[in-house]
């Protein structure tokens, strides 16, 4: 029985060395999803300042469509008048 239960353990602690981490894997593992989550707020900030960009030029897009067309209907309004 003694055998058993040593064998038992054996095994046990075989299947555990094989599939659990250990603290330094864990660590190496933590540092890897750090480094990667950097990344990602990186890769966010880098669209938050081409949004940015895009938002002014529309911005400046529009200002202009409106001081053409203010400026078009002035010029038909004084021809027709």
């Amino acid at each position: 029985m003694d055998n058993d239960v040593a064998e038992h353990f054996r095994q046990l602690r075989e299947e555990m060395h094989a599939t659990y981490a250990t603290k330094v894997e864990l660590m190496a593992f933590r540092e890897e999803v750090a480094i990667q989550f950097g990344k990602v707020h990186v890769e966010i900030a880098q669209v938050h300042v081409r949004v940015a960009e895009l938002e002014v030029r529309l911005v400046k897009w529009f200002v202009a469509t409106v001081i053409a067309n203010a400026s078009v209907t002035f010029a038909m309004v004084r021809f027709l008048h």
